[in-house]
């Protein structure tokens, strides 16, 4: 079984699967498990929440990847941890651009360790947990960022959170989050031209400020 959360992030994740009591408020989610759509996209913070040093922010998941079923018969936690593993592994073999452009950045921040050492310092997640059908349209509706991420963060002390994209940045905005900027890592807006730049600007960020926090303490 891949390395799951840490238990105040899986308890916490694991009322998205009551399912979510968003769901018709949020007219855009979609609870459809048996089709793919459930709240999903995060993996990582597999030590405690102090180990974190870094929250990669997403704004949503993309159309669920062909043959992803998750059984809707299965408990909330089976749920939580059927999405877990479809990540780890999506994120671990690189199947899309997305997946390898987010390993590749996690690399320059920890050149030697392995993917799994890294996920304990590394908690990736989306600005919304659902799918909407137009996969790159914008919502504004910040529900699920007013009670998921904004609760994630603050699970994880010593992290500093980086917002990939524009859909990710409006909802750390709305929902009051200090972050670092950079592109999104999935296309369209991680093949503009300063895309690479500004993961570059981030990573260097990152380190600097991961840098000055294990020197203060």
């Amino acid at each position: 079984m891949p390395p799951l959360p840490n238990s105040p992030l899986r308890s916490l994740l694991a009322e998205a699967y009551s399912p979510c009591r968003f769901f018709g408020q949020c007219r855009e989610a979609q609870w459809n498990p048996a089709s793919g759509h459930i709240p999903r996209g995060f993996v990582g913070a597999t030590g405690t929440p102090e180990d974190v040093e870094l929250v990669m922010v997403f704004s949503k998941p993309g159309h669920p990847h062909d043959g992803e079923r998750y059984d809707p018969e299965i408990s909330a936690d089976g749920l939580m941890q059927a999405c877990v593993s479809h990540a780890y592994y999506s994120f671990k073999n690189g199947t899309d651009l997305f997946h390898r452009n987010t390993r590749w950045f996690i690399d320059q921040l920890y050149p030697d360790l392995t993917f799994d050492e890294q996920l304990r310092r590394v908690w990736l997640t989306e600005g919304r947990l659902c799918s909407i059908d137009n996969e790159i349209g914008r919502t504004t509706d910040r529900s699920c960022a007013s009670n998921f991420l904004v609760r994630q963060v603050a699970l994880l002390p010593n992290a500093t959170v980086v917002a990939f994209g524009g859909k990710a940045k409006h909802y750390l905005t709305g929902i009051g989050i200090d972050y670092v900027s950079a592109y999104a890592l999935a296309p369209p807006g991680a093949n503009h031209r300063p895309a690479r730049p500004s993961w570059e600007a981030a990573i260097a960020e990152v380190a600097a400020r991961r840098q000055a926090r294990r020197a203060g303490g």
